[in-house]
């Protein structure tokens, strides 16, 4: 096998990746490459192992570096949470074992998922019927000034409730990837320790 083939297959291994990580690994593997130069590309493959170790190496190592650093923004933590689950993936584990945390894992995914989403839904709920309410109000101020004040009350309400919970929504769902990528974390160093 050269460089070349060992490169592709490589990519092949890595392509799941999110896109940065994927790049900086590519370019890190070529740079080892050009480093070690035409005459020692045989020994730097046999020192790197089989694509299959290498990528697998690399995803483990994101995916520790990952659950050491702070969730900064959502794109980052979902980047994360995809890298770990990639490493989990990757795991010389039983296969029953990685099939039940698979499924595990999904469904609490799906469960966070179809929560976030139901939030999401009162969220939008609550900051369209605010403003709507207080228009109302005015439809009806010339004929009854108590259903006014009472559709004026009731949209400033529902507009407050509804940027509260927008925030609150965004804070539950840093704070559920963050603990996520930090437990997915623990659990690939726990089985890298256990080599």
């Amino acid at each position: 096998m050269n460089k070349q083939e060992y490169m592709e297959q490589l990519k092949a291994k890595l392509k799941r990746l999110p896109k940065e990580d994927f790049e900086r690994a590519v370019e890190y593997y070529e740079e080892y490459f050009a480093e070690a130069g035409l005459e020692n590309e045989e020994r730097a493959i046999a020192d790197l192992g089989s694509p299959q170790e290498a990528a697998d190496q690399i995803i483990c190592d994101m995916a520790l570096n990952y659950s050491k650093e702070p969730v900064k923004n959502m794109k980052k933590g979902m980047d994360a949470l995809w890298v770990i689950l990639l490493a989990i993936c990757a795991a010389p584990i039983a296969l029953p074992f990685l099939l039940v945390g698979v499924v595990l894992v999904a469904t609490a995914f799906i469960l966070a998922f179809t929560l976030l989403l139901a939030l999401l839904i009162v969220t939008v709920c609550a900051m369209v019927s605010g403003p709507i309410s207080v228009i109302a109000g005015f439809t009806v101020i010339t004929k009854s000034i108590p259903v006014f004040l009472t559709c004026l009350g009731m949209g400033f309400v529902a507009t407050g409730l509804g940027a509260l919970s927008t925030y609150g929504m965004y804070y539950v769902c840093k704070k559920f990837i963050s603990w996520a990528i930090y437990s997915f974390g623990k659990m690939i160093q726990n089985r890298m320790g256990g080599r």
